[in-house]
């Protein structure tokens, strides 16, 4: 099958779309045939060599895939040739990752994709939605409790807020000026564009999905403050214990959110699509950064 592939890390020059070997249905496994895969940071750092990783070589990245069933192992009673479906496959614990036109992994990492959405679309689901759902799950928040999130424009950061108002949360928001109108549709209260403007002791807790270890001082005395990005996180204050939330693989979870797509109850805009040949390319203008909605490939 073809897939993109790197036999070293460095630039998005490294990224090749190869031949590489069919791999085997396990008995839990699916195949499914790729629609999309989106383009997700933890690409970009993966390939770059900023993330340390005992990679196996050629390795295929992606984490995130939309696409249809086309084999069942022999103990899979969850899903049916020919079902469409959504998944995240955390690259570095598979050999293969989701860049490529054929992914096998255990079906209990997939769910059925959301009704009502073009199935590429789907792909931008997966792992911003896990990583929205469990970085929310390490807060406590009573209810009414306001909460500020960083990068609440970006894929996870649409997502955390989107969940939390639907929680009855009140939700400010730290985001680029060119996004305050989308986050006012979606009903955020104050959008502020500058860390600096931040109100001090106000939230019950900050959701930094931007790396902004400054917007701690937005937390009330004794609020949570949880982050997702590999930026230096800010030092204990104020009994504050800032953490760090990574994302797992979880099907049931995915399952969740891709109902709520399906209820029109979340959204999850995409963006530029791709070929899968031109995956150096979407590397190089996602790394550039200014690109609002997933990034696509597309076999």
């Amino acid at each position: 099958m073809k897939a993109v592939t790197f036999h070293h890390t460095g630039n998005p020059d490294v990224l090749t779309l190869d031949e590489v070997p069919e791999l085997p249905v396990g008995p839990q496994d699916i195949r499914v045939a790729v629609t999309a895969a989106a383009v997700n940071p933890v690409d970009l750092k993966t390939r770059s060599g900023f993330l340390t990783m005992n990679l196996t070589y050629p390795a295929v990245p992606g984490w995130d895939v939309s696409g249809v069933v086309t084999e069942i192992g022999a103990d899979v009673t969850r899903f049916t040739v020919g079902q469409p479906v959504v998944g995240m496959v955390a690259q570095p614990a598979h050999r293969y990752g989701t860049y490529a036109e054929q992914v096998v992994a255990d079906a209990r990492l997939f769910a059925t994709a959301p009704v009502g959405v073009p199935l590429e679309e789907a792909a931008a689901l997966p792992l911003a939605g896990l990583t929205a759902v469990q970085t929310l799950d390490k807060l406590t928040l009573p209810p009414g409790a306001p909460v500020l999130v960083t990068g609440a424009a970006g894929a996870v950061g649409r997502i955390a807020v989107q969940l939390l108002l639907a929680d009855g949360h009140p939700v400010d928001a730290l985001a680029r000026p060119g996004d305050v109108e989308a986050l006012r549709a979606l009903g955020v209260g104050t959008v502020h564009t500058l860390a600096q403007d931040l109100p001090a002791a106000t939230h019950t807790a900050v959701v930094d999905t931007a790396g902004v270890a400054a917007s701690i001082r937005a937390v009330a005395d004794g609020g949570q403050f949880v982050a997702i990005d590999d930026n230096d996180q800010p030092a204990p204050e104020r009994g504050i214990t800032p953490r760090k939330s990574y994302v797992n693989e979880n099907g049931d979870q995915l399952q969740a959110l891709s109902d709520l797509i399906s209820a029109g109850r979340l959204t999850v805009p995409t963006g530029p699509r791709y070929p899968l040949a031109d995956a150096a390319r979407a590397h190089q203008d996602f790394g550039a950064g200014g690109l609002r909605g997933k990034v696509l490939l597309l076999p």
